[in-house]
């Protein structure tokens, strides 16, 4: 990776860090929508960064439309459905597997990596993901997979009482 290219990906990852702190902490819904647009230009700029141009199109398409989504007058709140307890045991769930990643990101080999492909090459970012990166990428199909089954089971139960 060129010097170029590193500069854009450390400029695109703090643009990205400054989104994602301002969808967390910010308040009001106009302003974390904005804050979502923000992240999706820095998620653009990190698939730029890595030769994906047709992905960073695809994430900074979705992330303006989320971020239109929550600042719009129709957006409504979804009401807590876990306690105080559980929100914690998932915030250092995501702090363990923000550890996890880190430990990958360091121990891949990513400034040596090889590109197979243009500027709109979505399987260069793919062989990144699954050759470099698979330890990070599996905990992120993982969390996923929890949370989405945890959630379900949630809904279930809510929706049994009443």
């Amino acid at each position: 990776m060129d010097s170029l290219h590193a500069i854009g990906f450390y400029v695109s990852s703090g643009v990205l860090l400054i989104g994602g702190l301002g969808v967390a902490l910010l308040p009001g819904r106009e302003l974390r929508g904005a804050a979502l647009a923000v992240v999706g230009v820095g998620l653009g700029g990190l698939y730029v960064s890595l030769a994906a141009g047709f992905a960073a199109v695809v994430a900074l398409i979705c992330y303006l439309a989320c971020g239109a989504l929550v600042a719009g007058p129709r957006y409504r709140s979804v009401e807590v459905v876990v306690g105080p307890l559980w929100r914690q045991v998932g915030a250092l769930g995501a702090a363990g597997l923000l550890v996890v990643i880190i430990y990958a990101a360091f121990r891949g080999d990513f400034v040596t990596a090889k590109f197979f492909g243009g500027a709109f090459g979505v399987s260069a970012i793919g062989r990144l993901l699954f050759a470099h990166d698979a330890l990070a990428t599996e905990a992120v199909a993982a969390l996923v997979l929890v949370s989405l089954a945890g959630a379900t089971a949630v809904w279930r139960v809510r929706e049994r009482a009443r």
